[in-house]
């Protein structure tokens, strides 16, 4: 669709005429017919698609709006179900440039656990033993999935939730409260003690892919939650949902492929019950193989960047600052003299030794580094942060001297090396979580807001998508012939501006 489609859907489903949009805009009306007409192209300015967008969506609060939204922009209702959701989604649908893993990484570093927390909790309930209860339809699935869940937090000894359900996912977005109040609930289990093995779905499209994995990042960044993911091509046709608590409660329902809704779901503290349904979740999980783990602790963190840095590939990366895979030793020695922090110290040690074993046998760089550089400003206000110190409680930031010294070793290694390649991208990637994918094996979500959390994902459909993504990110950027050279020029400059 066309801008001036999308403003039109959108201005009608929102009942706003030419003249309440231009005041809210502080433009002629004129201006908005011609927007609407096709006779002028989308606002150049940033901040005017960003004004249009908060104001349409502020007239966008009922279901049936947003329903309709999200049928004609293709995405599911649940990304547009809180209003500062719909702002921000309306803002990049209406500029049209972007692709769902953009807007997936933008919405991945603005989560934090806490956010979902806030919302309010399940009440604790007990369910009696033996008991076998059957719920019909959409409400009552989440009549049931809310019942367990009280039953949970009734308990003091949570274990394992263990998790795979494959049906059609209308009955958790049809419901925004209802997505929001489960996830607090699976949260609060999580955060007193309990832990979650979850089989994701077989999911056929890309979209599907991300909605998901969006859905469950919450809990992932728990550092509690353990995923996989069946690797072979399943029957398409039957679906079923299988939770169950061993010993405590269990959900189980099925439907076929198309059906928006479960025939039924039953729920049951029946003790033999609850031992065939672990049975069948053990059998399947046998068939799976591993799809995330989440790494918080330091020492895994380094083990994780080591194996990215050392095993071979094509590596490619979108960061928010200068590459930790390109600095130099000094600047390794420079920020571990600088830290207070004995679990940074300890990192940096580590990390150097493995920096100057790398540097002595490598003979190829094989990475496309995507990065935000700098500008002098703010270089010289100090708020350029060293990667590698991000998720420390004091992250440290570059000095001139030492963001100087970090661009003239990536100059050496372009010099040295054909196949490293350095692509500034402009504008602020602050609010982004970095992205690195090693082709054909794994890629790494780092989110560096509370909690700090890297998050290994290794189901090859996810890995190839974000590999895709980044590529086609660095051909819009240009990475190769003159655009290396560019890419230099640009380095020198701004090495000659920081060292006047």
């Amino acid at each position: 669709m066309q801008f001036y489609e999308k403003l039109v859907f959108v201005m009608d489903l929102a009942r706003t005429s030419n003249r309440e949009l231009a005041q809210a805009l502080g433009v002629d009306p004129a201006v908005v017919s011609r927007l609407r007409n096709g006779r002028r192209g989308a606002p150049r300015k940033e901040e005017t698609v960003r004004r249009m967008a908060g104001f349409l969506a502020a007239r966008c609060t009922s279901d049936y709006q947003r329903s309709a939204l999200s049928e004609m922009a293709g995405v599911k209702r649940m990304l547009v179900a809180r209003p500062e959701q719909l702002a921000e989604f309306l803002f990049y649908w209406l500029r049209g440039d972007e692709d769902g893993v953009e807007g997936f990484m933008r919405d991945f570093e603005a989560l934090t656990i806490e956010g979902f927390a806030s919302n309010a909790a399940m009440t604790p309930h007990l369910i009696g033993r033996k008991g076998n209860l059957v719920y019909y339809g959409n409400e009552g699935k989440r009549a049931a999935v809310r019942a367990a869940f009280q039953h949970l937090l009734s308990q003091e000894d949570r274990g394992t939730v263990c998790i795979v359900a494959d049906e059609s996912d209308d009955w958790l977005v049809e419901d925004g409260d209802f997505l929001l109040s489960l996830q607090q609930g699976m949260l609060s289990c999580l955060q007193r003690g309990a832990r979650i093995c979850h089989i994701v779905p077989s999911l056929y499209s890309g979209d599907q892919l991300l909605e998901c994995l969006m859905r469950w990042v919450p809990l992932y960044l728990t550092g509690r939650v353990k995923a996989y993911y069946y690797p072979h091509i399943r029957d398409r046709l039957h679906r079923h949902t299988l939770a169950v608590a061993p010993g405590r409660i269990g959900i189980t329902s099925h439907s076929l492929a198309g059906q928006r809704s479960s025939y039924a779901t039953m729920l049951t503290t029946d003790p033999g019950l609850l031992r065939t349904f672990e049975a069948e979740f053990r059998d399947y999980l046998s068939l799976c193989r591993p799809m995330l783990n989440a790494y918080v602790e330091p020492d895994k963190l380094l083990q994780c960047f080591t194996y990215f840095v050392s095993s071979p590939g094509l590596r490619i990366q979108k960061l928010p600052s200068l590459s930790a895979a390109t600095a130099p030793v000094e600047l390794i020695d420079d920020a571990v003299a600088r830290t207070e922090d004995p679990e940074l110290k300890r990192l940096g040690a580590a990390y150097r030794e493995e920096v100057v074993r790398l540097e002595q046998g490598r003979d190829c760089y094989d990475l496309i580094d995507l990065v935000r550089l700098a500008s002098v400003e703010e270089v010289r206000a100090g708020t350029v942060p060293l990667v590698s110190s991000l998720g420390t409680s004091e992250p440290l930031c570059y000095t001139p001297q030492t963001y100087v010294s970090h661009l003239k070793n990536i100059l050496r290694i372009l010099d040295a090396h054909d196949d490293y390649h350095f692509v500034p991208l402009d504008g602020p990637l602050e609010y982004e979580g970095s992205l690195v994918v090693k082709e054909g094996r794994r890629a790494l979500l780092v989110h560096a807001a509370e909690p700090f959390t890297v998050l290994e994902i290794a189901q090859p459909e996810v890995v190839a998508m974000y590999r895709e993504h980044l590529l086609r990110v660095a051909e819009r950027a240009g990475y190769g012939g003159m655009h290396r050279m560019k890419a230099k020029s640009r380095i020198r400059e701004l090495i000659c501006a920081l060292e006047q």
